[in-house]
């Protein structure tokens, strides 16, 4: 029977519509229809051997004997291109409503408008599902037999007014304790098919990713590369980066020689692969997640990658060792927390141990002059006290704890490299005599931290007089700080926040902070013995200083600092915190500056 053309034109349409979209493997289906990743450092259609990794995640995601996968990867490695390839594919090959889950709506409506949307627009598979009702200045998509909600994760309401087959969530380290639950909580009604899918950087080991993944039913899996000489598919490990023989300088490590000679050695022929993104290029050729534990059922999987596999051996290395120098030198563990959340993509605790045994005195006296005690220039610049322009003050501050009816004060020494020495500690009757310790203690009010969790309106008010700064201790673990050109970070303390102060002219300024990262702070300064106090200190202040213990809460896992049973003074502990507060604000200790000119001696 021969066909007229309409009628071979229809009968080939019908083939097309009947025959399957994919062989079966994702990645094929991919590397077919997907032209671009809009918003994506690489150009031009997905190809899986840029980033292969991305392409055996959705594999994962995919396969119908996987319900859970969780995805622990380094930042800038591909999560949410993942997410996006994976929502692409099921839009076309299994469609079911989606819940698309980011930090806060403002997030979640920048991913959906910026990424998704024209991810899914330079699809033609895609495209063409897409209902002619769909809003495309909405974050919420509406596609044939699918529509895909993006919506805050840190709302409740966002997560309990829809159901839904698939959950997909970013960041979920940072999401609301029960959040998660929430979430996956929407795809009850397709308990058969459901599938939820989250990832993240390095977290807490107490937040609810860490907790899902560290469960014995999850099948964990590292990115493995194949080691171009002997075949053996091995995980990126830490331990078997090698750093140049030459690099070594004494008990430190020249950073330029690190970044340029460091090498990966295999770990079943110990040859050793350059660092280019070459040689990285054909390692992860071979690669893909390997289990842990062969055999373990798939129904719930962690999918674990780290930068080894995408970036500079040497360059990591050059982090990871000013990282340790700020820990060693500061006493500050912020760069090593970053580098292993954000690098590694491993959970960060804090690896101090309890303060169970009080830190010996250092061999000075409260009275010995100290020739390497900083100054503060006019400019706000802390320099050495040799040389220094006229005007400039002694680096000293002063933390005030205030309780009913009486003070504790501590007066404290520093130099540029964060080195301090205890100068004063007394209890002080009325505010007049803190003025008196602070004028015979040559203290400047710039650099005067004052406790205002007690009496506080009193405590607002006398500071203002004074031009010193107010304080309080808080349970946050950190802090949001958004800088001049729009980016935020993290820090542990905030910027000062200006109080109004009834029948004063000018305002108090409040500095907020989380207690225990202080004290963790403090603690790590002390025992490197940056942060001492001398042989003839009161035996109160010891006591005082080493009055309370970092235990972790039985019930949720995280560190805390208590008061043992019997103890009840911690007054020197507390103003050493204020004290060494204003040394952090002004960079001798911590990663970076953020006093201003404002601060800048005066008067």
């Amino acid at each position: 029977m021969t066909l007229s053309p309409k009628s071979f034109e229809l009968v080939r349409m019908g083939r097309d519509a009947m025959r399957p979209t994919t062989s079966g493997d994702p990645v094929e289906w991919l590397e077919r229809n997907v032209p671009e990743i809009p918003d994506s450092h690489l150009k031009g259609p997905f190809r899986n051997e840029r980033m292969p990794w991305v392409g055996d995640a959705v594999r994962f995601i995919v396969d119908p004997e996987v319900r859970q996968v969780l995805m622990p990867w380094c930042i800038q490695a591909g999560k949410s291109a993942a997410l996006r390839l994976a929502s692409a594919y099921f839009i076309v090959n299994d469609p079911g409503n989606m819940l698309l889950l980011q930090m806060n709506q403002d997030e979640a409506d920048d991913f959906f408008l910026r990424q998704c949307r024209p991810l899914f627009d330079a699809i033609p598979e895609v495209a063409k599902r897409k209902k002619p009702d769909d809003m495309p200045r909405s974050s919420v998509g509406d596609f044939q037999r699918m529509i895909i909600y993006c919506r805050s994760a840190h709302t409740k309401t966002s997560l309990q007014r829809i159901t839904t087959k698939y959950v997909f969530g970013d960041e979920c380290w940072r999401w609301p304790k029960g959040h998660m639950e929430e979430a996956m909580g929407r795809t009850t009604q397709f308990s058969w098919n459901s599938k939820h899918v989250f990832a993240s950087q390095g977290g807490t080991p107490t937040d609810d990713f860490h907790q899902l993944l560290e469960q014995p039913t999850t099948n964990l899996h590292d990115w493995c590369f194949n080691c171009t000489n002997c075949n053996t598919l091995q995980p990126y490990d830490w331990s078997f980066v090698r750093f140049p023989e030459d690099a070594k300088d004494g008990d430190d490590w020249d950073t330029a020689k690190v970044k340029a000679g460091t090498t990966y050695e295999c770990r079943s022929c110990n040859s050793r692969h350059t660092d280019s993104r070459e040689t990285r290029f054909e390692l992860n050729l071979g690669g893909k997640f390997v289990p842990r534990e062969p055999g373990k059922s798939i129904e719930r999987v962690g999918l674990h990658l780290n930068a080894l596999a995408m970036m500079s051996w040497g360059e990591l290395g050059r982090m990871m060792l000013e990282a340790k120098r700020a820990s060693v030198i500061y006493g500050d563990e912020e760069p090593r927390r970053i580098f292993k959340q954000k690098r590694l993509a491993l959970a960060w605790s804090d690896d101090g141990g309890s303060m169970v045994t009080p830190i010996d005195s250092s061999d000075y006296s409260l009275k010995d002059d100290w020739t390497e005690e900083a100054v503060i220039t006019p400019k706000a610049q802390v320099v050495a006290r040799e040389g220094a322009p006229a005007g400039s003050i002694p680096f000293r501050t002063m933390g005030i704890d205030v309780q009913r009816g009486h003070f504790w004060a501590t007066v404290r020494r520093w130099s540029k490299s964060g080195h301090s020495r205890l100068m004063a500690f007394e209890k002080v009757e009325t505010w007049t005599g803190l003025d008196d310790l602070a004028k015979r203690m040559g203290v400047h009010k710039a650099l005067v931290m004052v406790d205002s969790g007690d009496n506080t309106q009193t405590v607002y008010a006398e500071c203002c007089r004074r031009g010193w700064k107010c304080s309080k201790g808080s349970g946050n673990d950190d802090f949001a700080i958004t800088s001049s050109d729009g980016r935020t970070t993290r820090r542990f303390y905030s910027d000062p926040q200006a109080i109004v102060v009834p029948g004063q002219p000018t305002r108090a300024s409040l500095v907020v902070f989380s207690a225990m990262a202080a004290k963790d702070l403090l603690h790590g300064l002390r025992t490197r013995k940056l942060h001492t106090y001398p042989r003839d200190a009161s035996e109160d202040y010891a006591k005082q200083l080493n009055s309370e213990v970092r235990v972790k809460d039985k019930r949720t896992g995280k560190p805390m600092w208590i008061l043992p049973q019997g103890v009840n003074d911690n007054h020197a502990l507390d103003c050493e915190v204020l004290a060494m507060l204003v040394a952090v604000r002004w960079g001798v200790v911590g990663r970076e500056a953020t006093a201003t000119a404002e601060d800048a001696p005066n008067g």
